[in-house]
């Protein structure tokens, strides 16, 4: 194992100063602080938390890395970060936020400091190349999402396979010929699995239904973008479309411009949205929905993280959640009348 010493002895300089550049401290000099952090990289050196752990106790923090800038959706986050915090109170600590934009140098720099005992990753990638690199920290980590990626860390995720087909099944069970699905960025289908699920899965398991679909994009969440989406919206109760959409964002843009098409939801084009409850019960007209469970695989994830911090069990790879449909207005009766 690599340790501090070697980081010195490469670098030419005392074992303090590499403690001092590892803990952040500003009492080095810049092309010091670069040397040693040279020796790290090329070393691969990382400090060993559980020694530090035991001899100081639990620094009393939980990471949570997790991408948040200007399109970042707060209605989606929310429930999400307020488990998170809600969670780690009831076990006297503490969230640190790791801007996920920062990918693993954020994350790096902050286990280098040693302030946090463990991990929550979110914004995990189909093939995400943060993961090897978090695996050789020795650091307690959870995903919050799936990768196709080669891994040893433990994720929780939603079925979004599942959510999808029960999107079809109850546009179809209320005549619908053809589904449009509506999401926000065509390149997240090849990076992301939510999006991969909805926008490549959905229209396979539409063919295997025996209908046809198709997917739109609203690249940009405002009206010049739901407008290509929807210029052809007066041809969709001919030809019985159904709208599956993906994002709280997207379905307050779709229904806004249903209403202004004089279209009626439920009678002239069902819909059915992946969004809380709450927020579908709420909308001028009720929205069958499927919840994804924000909160419960937040919940998930944390418990998860701290048993592995009491040193119990080693839990399983894979934890699943499975959200159901609540049916509402939008998908209460047959359409296209």
């Amino acid at each position: 194992m690599v340790t501090a010493q070697d980081v010195a002895d490469l670098a030419g300089v005392s074992r303090t100063t590499v403690s001092y550049v590892i803990n952040g401290s500003n009492l080095i000099s810049e092309p010091t602080k670069k040397q040693v952090m040279k020796a790290v990289k090329k070393l691969g050196y990382h400090p060993n938390l559980p020694a530090r752990a035991l001899a100081g106790g639990k620094m009393g923090f939980i990471g949570v890395a997790v991408r948040i800038d200007s399109s970042t959706n707060i209605v989606e986050l929310y429930p999400h970060l307020s488990s998170i915090i809600a969670e780690t109170e009831s076990h006297n600590s503490n969230v640190i936020l790791i801007p996920g934009q920062e990918g693993i140098e954020g994350i790096e720099k902050v286990t280098r400091q040693a302030t946090i005992d463990g991990l929550l990753l979110f914004d995990i990638g189909l093939k995400d190349d943060r993961l090897s690199s978090i695996e050789s920290m020795n650091l307690p980590c959870v995903m919050v999402g799936t990768t196709e990626s080669t891994t040893t860390l433990p994720s929780v995720d939603v079925d979004y396979a599942s959510i999808v087909r029960q999107q079809i099944d109850d546009l179809i069970r209320v005549g619908s010929q053809e589904i449009i699905f509506v999401d926000n960025k065509s390149s997240d289908a090849n990076c992301y699995n939510f999006a991969k699920a909805f926008s490549i899965d959905g229209p396979r398991y539409c063919t295997s239904r025996g209908i046809s679909s198709s997917t739109r994009y609203i690249e940009n969440r405002h009206w010049q973008g739901i407008e290509s989406v929807t210029s052809d919206i007066q041809t969709w109760k001919g030809r019985k479309v159904g709208i599956a959409i993906r994002t709280p964002a997207i379905l307050d843009l779709m229904t806004a411009s249903m209403r202004f098409n004089n279209l009626e939801l439920g009678k002239d084009i069902p819909l059915v949205a992946v969004c809380a409850d709450d927020f579908a019960q709420a909308q001028p007209t009720p929205i069958s929905n499927i919840d994804p469970l924000a909160d419960a695989c937040s919940l998930t994830a944390i418990n998860i993280l701290y048993s592995m911090l009491s040193g119990k069990e080693q839990p399983q790879l894979r934890t699943l959640l499975t959200p159901h449909l609540q049916r509402r207005k939008s998908t209460a009766s047959k359409c296209y009348q």
